[in-house]
């Protein structure tokens, strides 16, 4: 389920908020994040990357790092837009 911060986000690659209790906030903030771009160009998770995942969404970490990916495409979309 997503929130206000998730809405305006939608329209705005940057939008700068985030719910800190709203999972789809999380995986916004983890594609904005440095270390899933360190990954991204490493061609591999870093490690601080999937304990980060792994401490925030437990047994669903791969499922929200396939959403971390679909996210930060959708922002490099909205950016190039």
């Amino acid at each position: 389920m997503s929130c206000t911060h998730c809405g305006e986000a939608k329209t705005r690659a940057d939008y700068p908020l985030y719910d800190a209790a709203c999972k789809t906030c999380t995986v916004r903030a983890f594609a904005h994040g440095f270390p899933f771009w360190q990954s991204r160009k490493r061609g591999s998770m870093v490690p601080a990357y999937e304990q980060a995942l792994r401490a925030a969404f437990g047994d669903g970490w791969m499922v929200a790092h396939a959403a971390v990916k679909v996210e930060s495409d959708r922002i490099q979309q909205a950016r190039a837009a």
